[in-house]
């Protein structure tokens, strides 16, 4: 396309690929500021589209007779409404493909940051998991030096505490007290 319409369409894929190669912020701001040239372009195509539907051409050729394409004539308003309508067309073809793109970048878009949000996720459970796994691991140990302790040389309050605590721990492991 000739178009300015066609040249916007091109810088914007050739905006949209350097994003994709950029990244997500970079990227993101790329799309805005794609987005804004887009409604800057569609509000100025549709001023310049009204008024351009409107203008009345002659149709001018070596062999055209004189009176066959007189401004004003039902044959020169057939052949402006035709080039009206085919420029209408070709308008609406246009600013269909572009937001049929943006919906199709948005939807990317959203899948790319679905995906991202699940990846933390998935690495939020995984810290979790470990977390648990390193507290049943400390329990473990202090569990061990409690029932390895040398009982004999403390006092008898001491002996009973740290029998206590032996008789929670079987009682956690186990699920029976010892005595």
């Amino acid at each position: 396309m000739g178009s300015p319409m066609g040249s916007f369409l091109d810088l914007v894929s050739d905006r949209n690929l350097e994003s994709d190669s950029e990244e997500s912020q970079s990227g993101s701001t790329q799309v805005e500021e794609d987005l804004a040239l887009l409604d800057v372009m569609v509000s100025a195509a549709r001023k310049s589209g009204a008024k351009n539907f409107n203008h009345k051409r002659q149709k001018t050729s070596a062999t055209a007779s004189p009176g066959s394409s007189t401004p004003g004539s039902d044959e020169s308003r057939a052949d402006d409404e035709e080039e009206g309508l085919v420029a209408k067309a070709q308008y609406v073809e246009t600013l269909e493909n572009m937001w049929a793109k943006k919906r199709e970048f948005e939807t990317f878009k959203e899948d790319r940051k679905k995906e991202r949000h699940d990846q933390i996720m998935e690495l939020e459970n995984r810290k979790i998991e470990l977390k648990e796994k390193d507290l049943e691991l400390r329990q473990r140990i202090q569990d061990s030096a409690v029932m390895s302790m040398d009982i004999s040389g403390m006092s008898e309050r001491q002996q009973k505490y740290l029998l206590s605590l032996q008789d929670e721990i079987f009682a956690r492991r186990f699920g029976a007290g010892s005595g």
